[in-house]
Parts: structure tokens; sequence; C-alpha cells
């Protein structure tokens, strides 16, 4: 335990003196209509944990499964806080690919573009995000998959990276349909307020 406390400092520096500490719930639920296509249903909410500031979403996705190494994405979300200040449509197209893998460890890349209308204007974004895992070899039981990731993102308003995340996590087998994620987060915001964002994020999720 204290061996991950020492790495999360690591690699999240001056996690004590971050400008704002937020909870990300979020309701993943997967159905295959087909064997090749997957359709995504996304509920998810960040919160401040220090003011009444929150913003709620709600996305649709049809996946592309069965790929050699992969799988391709294409949807919309739509998120808004609950006072008004804040609505956006975006529309999402991603790509991803099993860089690396075995039965112990795999390195996924993800590549998304969103195209976006934040109160009315609109800009893209383009992140990139590299995702290793060690999967779990448990038959039974929850089955844990810690992972780490690190993410960027090129904003075209400021037509630069204006974003750099990573998250520390584990998945895990619930029984059934169920499965949990459970991470934290941390963001850099290099041109938006505030500047620092750590994040403790669950996500339940539900595959049929």
């Amino acid at each position: 335990m204290a061996l991950r406390c020492l790495l999360m400092l690591a690699l999240f520096p001056g996690i004590a003196a971050a400008q704002a500490t937020e909870w990300w719930p979020e309701l993943d639920v997967y159905w295959r209509p087909a064997n090749r296509q997957r359709t995504f249903l996304e509920i998810s909410s960040s919160a401040d944990r220090d003011s009444p500031t929150r913003e709620d979403a709600v996305g649709i996705y049809q996946d592309y499964l069965n790929l050699p190494a992969g799988f391709l994405r294409g949807g919309f979300r739509y998120s808004f806080s609950p006072d008004g200040g804040y609505h956006e449509s975006r529309l999402v197209a991603e790509g991803t690919y099993r860089t690396y893998g075995t039965d112990l460890v795999r390195l996924l890349n993800r590549v998304r573009t969103e195209f976006r209308w934040v109160n009315g204007e609109y800009s893209y974004r383009i992140r990139d995000r590299l995702h290793f895992q060690r999967l779990s070899q448990m038959h039974h039981g929850p089955a844990w998959s810690p992972y780490i990731t690190f993410e960027a993102y090129y904003d075209s308003k400021y037509r630069s990276i204006s974003r750099l995340a990573g998250r520390i996590g584990t998945e895990a087998l619930l029984g059934g349909p169920k499965s949990i994620d459970v991470y934290i987060a941390r963001q850099n915001n290099s041109r938006a307020s505030p500047r620092y964002v750590n994040a403790l994020g669950v996500t339940f999720k539900l595959s049929y």
C-alpha cells in the first residue's frame, strides 16, 4: 500500500496543492446487438468537493468490434451544468489499437477526435491516450486488473496542447454483467481554470 502511495505522489506531483478536487461518478451500459457491433450508453457527472459546481453528461456511442487489434467508436455526448451556465454538444470519433499484448499485460493507444460546440462556440480537440494494464489471471472473484494512463489534449481553440492528464486505477469483475473501474485522476490545464484538478472516479459498468 505504501509503495502505491509513493508511486501516486511521484506521478502526480503537487497533489496537495491542487486548485480543485472533484468526484467523478459514472454509469456505463454496453449492449451487443450483433457480433461486430456494440452500443454504449454513458451517464456521468463531475462535482467539485469544495463548491456547488457540477457538470452532468449523457452520451451514446456505437462501436465496431473484432478488428485485428482494436475497435472503432463514433457517437454523441451532451454535457451541461444544472445552473444553465454551461452546455456542450460533442461529436466523437475514435480508434483504440493494441500496440503490445501478452496474457499478463497490454498497452493500448486510443486516438479520439472531438468536434465541440461549447455554449454555441465551435472548436475541435484531438486526444491521444496510452493505457498500460496488468491483466488478471483469475477466473473467479473480483479479478483485479490495475492500470495506468497518460493522455495529451490538443485544442484548436489554443492551437496547442492544452491539457495533460493521467490516471491510476483498477478494473474488477463483480459477477454476471457487472464490473467496476475505480481510479484517481490528475489533470494539468495550461490554458484553462482550474490549473490543476485531482479527482476520484468510480465507473459502474453493465455489459449485455
